[in-house]
């Protein structure tokens, strides 16, 4: 199967089909098991060292020093058929995670009926699909460059969610159309920043800061997705949910503002505790696959009820294939739209006096909401073999004055991490990376 075709295929079967192509699984003789695979190992390099580069949620990332932890994965699936119409499968994947480990972790887990030719059920963890690649995304083989644009899938915390879809597929002539429905709950570690100096506690002390947990409860949505035999695929997907954060930095900050003058800042506090906040998102895509001509946009909104800012990403990639090669070229911006509490919350931080660290370990997590960024992308993609792509991409992020970006801080407290939250600051980041799928 061509990777053009790939690149086409709806919901998880992509991933599947990808590592079935390269005609190297494992097919037990009865034809009812397969085991699989996909892998990447990358090598990433930034012009500084102030912040580092990663995918948001990661527990570290790369500076001037190459670095293999953002894009290397390796992951083995398996599918078991019980029945013709019944089926189960499981994913486990090592990646770099928030704790800074590779420690293997089960992705996927559902099982499947067929329960009509134009009607599929599934339950159990399966990938969050946000957005138009997200049963795949982590299949760099089966994506033209080397990871989905950040400024658009940098927006949610989860990739997994635990519950179940249906899928309804609608021939219509020339054009297929897939309406799926999901509900379940989601989790997710996420790591802002590695530690943090002096918050809320005394100047110079430099306490570990462990990740703090997303989750989302009642989680619902919708997607709507039309293939048409011309290249042309559209979508559209709506979610909401309850979220809530669990965080040690927030933690530290209550039992801090829990009496004495800093029980002023209290409110400030309490402004941002998530608990069960309401938080939705939406996107639309499209992509063109045909001849030797590729290319992929998506337009997203993120609208949340907490202090975590409401934002608008958008990206647009085109490649060309010349024979084995596809050399591309990408845009794309996060912009934040409100920064919800942020600025009502500054100001009251400001009118309380002699509570200087615990005012800074409060704006702390205020400024991991600055997130605005735009970044131009240059990549080529060499097949080397079947089941084998090599990739190489340029990325020049710009951020401007009073943001962070999608960059990732190990310690706010520096001089080196202030001076990059407050000024403009260019940031180039090469990526060499061998995908590969068994």
């Amino acid at each position: 199967m061509s990777e053009k075709k790939l690149r086409r295929l709806p919901l998880a079967a992509a991933a599947l089909v990808a590592c079935v192509s390269a005609q190297a699984e494992y097919q037990s003789p009865d034809g009812n098991f397969r085991m699989s695979g996909f892998g990447t190992l990358g090598a990433v390099h930034s012009s500084t060292n102030d912040v580092k580069f990663n995918y948001p949620g990661q527990g570290g990332g790369a500076g001037t020093a190459w670095n293999t932890s953002p894009d290397s994965k390796l992951a083995v699936q398996g599918t078991y058929k019980i029945i013709p119409s019944v089926s189960a499968t499981m994913q486990v994947m090592s990646k770099y995670d928030a704790n800074g480990s590779y420690e293997p972790k089960v992705d996927w887990a559902f099982a499947k009926w067929q329960a009509l030719p134009s009607l599929t059920l599934r339950g159990g963890r399966m990938g969050a699909p946000f957005f138009m690649i997200s049963d795949f995304r982590d299949v760099g083989y089966a994506n033209t460059p080397i990871r989905p644009p950040l400024d658009v899938y940098g927006q949610v915390p989860v990739s997994q969610f635990e519950g179940a879809d249906a899928t309804y597929q609608l021939p219509l002539g020339s054009t297929t159309l897939n309406a799926t429905v999901f509900a379940g709950d989601a989790a997710s570690d996420f790591s802002s920043a590695r530690r943090k100096s002096g918050e809320p506690t005394s100047p110079g002390v430099v306490l570990p800061l462990a990740p703090s947990e997303f989750s989302l409860s009642g989680l619902m949505g919708l997607n709507l997705q039309a293939e048409m035999d011309n290249g042309l695929t559209f979508r559209f997907g709506y979610s909401q949910a309850k979220m809530s954060l669990s965080s040690p930095s927030t933690d530290l900050l209550l039992a801090n503002t829990a009496s004495g003058p800093a029980s002023a800042l209290r409110p400030a506090v309490n402004a941002i505790v998530i608990d069960a906040e309401k938080i939705a998102f939406t996107g639309f895509g499209v992509a063109y696959d045909q001849d030797d001509w590729v290319a992929s946009a998506e337009f997203t909104r993120r609208h949340s009820e907490s202090f975590i800012a409401d934002t608008t990403g958008w990206y647009v990639n085109v490649g060309h294939r010349f024979g084995k090669f596809t050399p591309y070229v990408g845009l794309s911006r996060l912009s934040v739209d409100d920064p919800n509490k942020a600025n009502s919350l500054a100001a009251a931080i400001n009118a309380v006096s002699g509570t200087g660290a615990i005012s800074r370990g409060i704006q702390g997590l205020l400024n991991v909401q600055k997130l605005d960024q735009r970044t131009t992308t240059l990549g080529v993609r060499w097949d080397a073999t079947s089941s084998v792509a090599v990739k190489a991409q340029w990325d020049h992020v710009t951020k401007p004055a009073d943001s962070y970006g999608l960059f990732y801080t190990d310690d706010p407290g520096t001089a080196q991490a202030r001076s990059f939250l407050n000024s403009t600051r260019r940031v180039n980041i090469i990526s060499l990376a061998v995908d590969f799928v068994f």
